[in-house]
């Protein structure tokens, strides 16, 4: 028996002893995996978004497992062993479900995304954040970040090689990002400057659109060099590099989501050529967006079966 197939029973074992609430309004979806890959690779166990209703709350302790729990609306608290947090809109808990956990929504309605995931070098990532912070985080639904989380939590049943490649690739650049995002505020303890920030939530945001390096940097009057140099320094990527990565990112979702040529994508996401677009796009992902979206259908069509 694979191990995300045994998790949604153990889940509900541990909710039983632990809850005051209706079970089945917090049992995620369910995973599979396989379980020749799994050994080696992060992997879902089970996902998906959930409403949990005031006055219920949900605890959980020794589970092998991590947990990633987003609050797409209202408000919630958590409880572990003495520390308690508010959870707000937009903000994600990264949790070692060995730990003890108490989950209180605070209004009528809180809004989550669950992912418990597993894999050998999940503790490394929760370690290493752990050091530099409590793992509570914040980002907006129009993010990478969120896009990265959607996709993770509504990613379903792993039926090949391939598609367990995918679930690990989606795991890791998320963790990485989480990680090297808190580096990058060790390494220089100051905050970005504030022209930094809208820059980044314009790219983040409005990614469709053409942007210039030589005129962001004349309206914030600063030299291009200065703008690229320390946004680098801050965000680990180059302007431009963030800015497609963001791109890509979107194209992947829609790629998954709509019918639309690729032309029409590249299009959508702000790339003024399609042959730049698949280039880049390639490069990233290993295939063609077109290979992309063929696989991403036929796993679809497997699931469903």
């Amino acid at each position: 028996m694979q191990i995300p197939e045994l998790f949604p029973s153990m889940l509900e074992r541990v909710l039983a002893e632990y809850s005051e609430g209706t079970i089945s309004d917090f049992i995620p979806d369910s995973y599979t995996s396989l379980p020749e890959l799994q050994e080696h690779m992060l992997y879902p166990c089970v996902g998906g978004t959930r409403h949990l209703h005031n006055p219920d709350s949900f605890a959980f302790q020794d589970l092998e497992c991590y947990l990633f729990l987003y609050t797409s609306g209202g408000q919630g608290v958590i409880q572990s062993e003495g520390d308690s947090r508010m959870l707000d809109t937009g903000s994600l808990l990264f949790w070692d479900c060995r730990d003890y956990l108490l989950l209180r929504p605070v209004t009528a309605d809180w809004t989550v995304r669950l992912l418990f995931f597993s894999g050998n070098l999940a503790h490394i990532y929760y370690e290493e954040i752990c050091k530099l912070c409590f793992p509570v985080f914040s980002f907006s639904e129009k993010s990478t970040a969120f896009d990265n989380l959607r996709r993770l939590t509504e990613f379903g049943q792993i039926t090949s090689p391939h598609h367990a490649i995918e679930a690990n690739r989606l795991l890791t650049d998320f963790l990485s990002d989480l990680l090297i995002n808190l580096h990058a505020g060790q390494l220089d303890k100051k905050a970005p400057p504030s022209y930094l920030q809208k820059i980044r939530s314009l790219f983040d945001t409005q990614y469709q659109q053409a942007y210039s390096i030589a005129d962001l940097a004349d309206s914030f009057q600063i030299s291009r060099y200065r703008l690229s140099r320390e946004f680098s320094e801050h965000y680990g990527l180059s302007p431009v590099k963030y800015l497609n990565s963001v791109r890509l990112s979107h194209a992947c979702s829609l790629l998954e989501t709509t019918s639309l040529h690729v032309h029409e994508i590249s299009s959508a996401v702000g790339f003024d050529s399609v042959t730049h677009f698949i280039h880049l796009f390639k490069a990233k992902n290993g295939m063609t967006p077109t290979a992309y979206r063929d696989g991403y259908r036929a796993f679809r069509e497997i699931d469903h079966e």
